[in-house]
């Protein structure tokens, strides 16, 4: 049943990445990846990321082919791979009706589809911590190869996202509290240094990243409102009542948790909130922003883990079969509504109608060039990728370009038309659309 709900599973996923349909971070990304090798590995380097999922992503287009579905398709891939390790060995430490929840857990819950096929490295530093967690448990219960397969999954994790190595910290730590009561500490310690150590590459890269960093991109502040929305970020599926009864379900599974003594649960469930405590606690002291919500995903997926875990806790053979079959019925049903609702706003959005954008982009070459009107420059990132050969100007140097020059104006602009250019030198084209952006593009006379 695992693996058939592996299949099942995959197929929701590989149904939302047959668009070209990319938003800012996405376009960054797939603009560094198409690159030649030594500009993909300079531009790397001055990323504020580590360096994993340029690396990985860019062989692995050179093995498939370039496009938007390719780099999708490597998205979903680790998420494919996280429920064969579930359905391999969560069988094996818990059960097979843990590992079907965990495999149905990460594909319904709130921004799993969305992560999913984003363009981006966070399904990567998913798979890469709950795989950690998983082989964690598998550690503590003898498996056959978990050690290896722990250490692999640590080190991967850390060379894709920094808040995958906090969250493995966590995991780590768990078998710290593991192996002294076993004691067995200096294990513990041989295997801590032997990650340390091959991690000190990404952290030497880490260290000169951070020195030169430099990016539009600016987090949020550390509000009170900010922490809140952090805290429920696992929980918002856009529906008030469906978020209030997600979040009122993983309460009660981490409160049984605890009850049960299944203290491995109730702090993978946990681990998520310490991390926004730890973030919250640096930027206030530091005076810092620097955390973003999806930052969060590697240890939401370890939130889920503990979720299905703690399903066993619950004692259903004390529960009269009336109230239990309720139950049951009521879990299966958030669990399909959550799903039909998230489904298909990903789907939504994914497959947006931007074929006018494309028509647009198609009649441009090279000797083209715009300029574009009020603080836009998510467009002027996503152009890199959809656009190459088109160079922005400031509107100081755009009567240098050769070929036609165009004004694109956010529509979220105050005012439609710069107040320095005149409306009679303007011809309006039309207003585009792809993904969250919407333009007003204009010939420039």
């Amino acid at each position: 049943m695992p693996y058939i709900l592996t299949v099942l599973c995959t197929a929701i996923y590989v149904s939302l990445v047959f668009n070209n349909n990319l938003w800012l971070d996405e376009a960054f990304s797939a603009s560094i990846i198409r690159c030649g090798f030594p500009e993909m590995i300079s531009r790397t380097a001055n990323d504020t990321l580590p360096p994993f999922y340029n690396m990985a992503a860019w062989c692995f287009t050179r093995i498939f082919g370039y496009s938007s579905v390719t780099l999708k398709l490597f998205s979903v891939l680790p998420m494919v791979l996280l429920m064969l390790v579930a359905a391999t060995f969560l069988t094996k430490v818990r059960s097979t009706g843990t590992a079907c929840i965990y495999i149905i857990l990460i594909t319904v819950m709130p921004y799993m589809l969305e992560h999913g096929v984003e363009i981006r490295m966070y399904s990567w530093a998913l798979f890469f911590a709950a795989a950690s967690a998983v082989f964690a448990l598998c550690l503590m219960k003898d498996i056959p190869y978990s050690t290896p397969l722990l250490m692999i999954c640590t080190v991967l994790g850390a060379y894709t996202h920094q808040y995958t190595l906090i969250t493995e910290v966590y995991i780590w730590f768990m078998l710290l509290v593991f192996f002294v009561k076993k004691k067995q500490f200096v294990t513990w310690i041989k295997l801590a240094v032997l990650c340390i150590a091959l991690y000190i590459p990404c952290g030497v890269l880490t260290i000169f990243q951070l020195g030169k960093a430099t990016s539009y991109f600016s987090a949020a502040g550390a509000s009170v409102s900010n922490f809140l929305q952090s805290l429920r970020y696992p929980f918002v599926t856009h529906y008030t009542v469906l978020s209030a009864l997600l979040l009122l379900a993983v309460a009660v599974l981490f409160g049984t948790a605890v009850a049960k003594r299944d203290y491995t649960a109730a702090w993978f469930m946990a681990v998520f909130v310490l991390q926004i405590f730890m973030s919250y606690g640096v930027m206030v002291l530091t005076g810092s922003t620097f955390f973003s919500s999806r930052y969060l995903m590697p240890a939401i997926g370890i939130m889920w883990l503990g979720a299905a875990l703690a399903v066993q806790d619950i004692p259903f053979d004390r529960i009269p079969v009336l109230a239990r079959g309720i139950a049951l019925a009521a879990g299966a049903g958030l669990l399909l509504v959550i799903f039909i609702t998230g489904y298909g706003r990903q789907y939504a959005e994914e497959y947006k109608d931007t074929s006018a954008f494309e028509q647009f982009i198609d009649s441009t070459d090279a000797d083209d060039g715009y300029v574009i009107y009020e603080n836009f420059p998510e467009i002027q990132v996503c152009l890199m990728y959809y656009a190459p050969w088109l160079k922005a100007y400031t509107k100081d140097d755009i009567d240098t370009v050769k070929g036609d020059r165009y004004l694109f104006v956010s529509e979220s602009a105050e005012s439609d038309i710069p107040e320095n250019v005149e409306k009679n030198d303007l011809e309006y084209l039309g207003t585009y659309s792809f993904d969250r952006y919407t333009f007003k593009a204009y010939t420039m006379q």
